[in-house]
């Protein structure tokens, strides 16, 4: 019947389709094949989901330890990770279970999600190694990419026999003007006064930059989240003063132009010694957010601040949006929230480590942390997960980006 009907109420008519029920619709006949794997067909796909598709979260959780109950002794340690896409509403209710193809193959895989964006997710094996294994895919059609090994590699040892010591800094972004997706991997050397460096990846082109120095930074915030917003990644970076104190930044790279710079926080925003900082994006995803866990010098002045850039790129437009105290035992740091993502409606999501659940959940794993929802007035909604050690949210929109792709492979 859509031979019959025009092409653009087709189209329309499959847009409505969930991703599952197109696939299968590929494989009633050729054109139906041909119109949906066309990359203009993905395109408006992608247009159409991100303005009618249901906002969605992206919920990553892993453990890793299980102990003993009378010992404590460590007598068995795995990794149980876990993948699920939630609707960004009130009950955080579950809309998917996906699965990620596995990157390493030692047996312990140390995944992060790195970022999202138009349905992509990309993998990094960043939490324990030094990040050379990445992979793109696309959970809901179950595509992937294997990206080669980057052309910077790290030695175990300098040429002394010293430990090297590094930090690695990885981003996910979408360049809209050639419609190309990239991967930035920045490397510091902490041994000595070695610059950081950074190689990007293209998906188009399959293959790594030729590394370059980046300037101004002493070091690299590992592991911390990246956000992209407006085309730009944004990573914390560290300068030395001539003060000799260490200072946070926000690193930038514009994914378009492949070109670094640099937003200063706000000034008030503690230094590096005293804080615990992540960059995020709004909650509007137009501007860029601060956390900033503070923990100053009396117990009973742990709090965690958020910041919001009011007009993006504008330094005086930073302002201190809302101040979340810790709850709970005033001995303990236990009840200050870690935040990880901002929600469609202002609320943000938090990891928070409760010792009340750690002591019930001894006996089978070493862990303690909940996931909470918290509004900026400072009430909590709990989420209903907990008994993990590792959390990321990342929002989400759903696409068929990759199946067009030759070189990608189904899992």
């Amino acid at each position: 019947m859509l031979d019959y009907l025009p092409l653009e109420i087709s189209q329309n008519i499959l847009f409505k389709l969930s991703l599952q029920c197109l696939i299968i619709c590929t494989s009633v006949c050729k054109s139906w094949k041909s119109m949906i794997k066309n990359s203009n067909f993905i395109q408006d796909h992608l247009t159409f989901k991100n303005k009618y598709g249901p906002p969605l979260l992206l919920l990553h959780c892993a453990t890793r330890k299980r102990c003993d109950a009378f010992s404590n002794k460590l007598i068995k340690e795995e990794m149980a990770e876990f993948y699920s896409l939630h609707y960004d509403n009130h009950d955080f209710s579950k809309y998917y279970d996906v699965e990620v193809p596995i990157a390493v193959d030692n047996g312990m895989p140390c995944l992060h999600v790195v970022g999202t964006c138009n349905g992509l997710v990309c993998i990094a094996d960043d939490l324990a190694v030094e990040a050379n294994k990445f992979i793109i895919c696309n959970p809901l059609i179950r595509k992937s990419v294997t990206l080669p090994v980057p052309n910077l590699r790290i030695e175990n040892y300098d040429h002394t026999g010293s430990p090297l010591k590094y930090n690695v800094s990885i981003g996910f972004g979408y360049d809209a003007e050639t419609n190309d997706y990239k991967v930035v991997r920045l490397v510091t050397l902490l041994n000595g006064a070695s610059p950081t460096v950074a190689e990007v990846y293209s998906l188009a082109t399959g293959s790594w930059s030729p590394r370059r120095r980046v300037n101004g930074v002493s070091e690299m915030e590992a592991c911390t989240p990246q956000a992209f917003v407006n085309g730009i990644l944004h990573w914390l970076a560290i300068y030395e003063a001539e003060d000799g104190n260490s200072y946070y930044f926000i690193l930038t790279f514009d994914v378009h132009t492949e070109s670094f710079s640099k937003l200063m926080m706000p000034e008030i925003v503690p230094s590096r010694a005293s804080a615990k900082l992540q960059v995020s994006v709004s909650s509007d995803g137009k501007s860029i957010a601060l956390f900033s866990r503070n923990f100053v010098d009396t117990v009973f002045d742990r709090f965690l601040d958020i910041w919001i850039m009011q007009e993006y790129g504008v330094h005086e437009s930073w302002t201190i949006w809302t101040t979340l105290r810790a709850i709970g035992p005033s001995e303990s740091r236990s009840l200050l929230p870690k935040a990880l993502c901002f929600r469609v409606n202002g609320e943000i999501v938090s990891e928070i480590f409760d010792d009340n659940v750690c002591r019930w959940f001894w006996h089978l794993y070493c862990v303690g942390h909940r996931l909470y929802s918290i509004h900026p007035s400072g009430w909590w909604r709990n989420l209903e997960y907990s008994g993990f050690r590792y959390y990321t949210v990342n929002s989400y929109k759903e696409s068929l980006v990759l199946l067009d792709m030759d070189n990608v492979v189904s899992y």
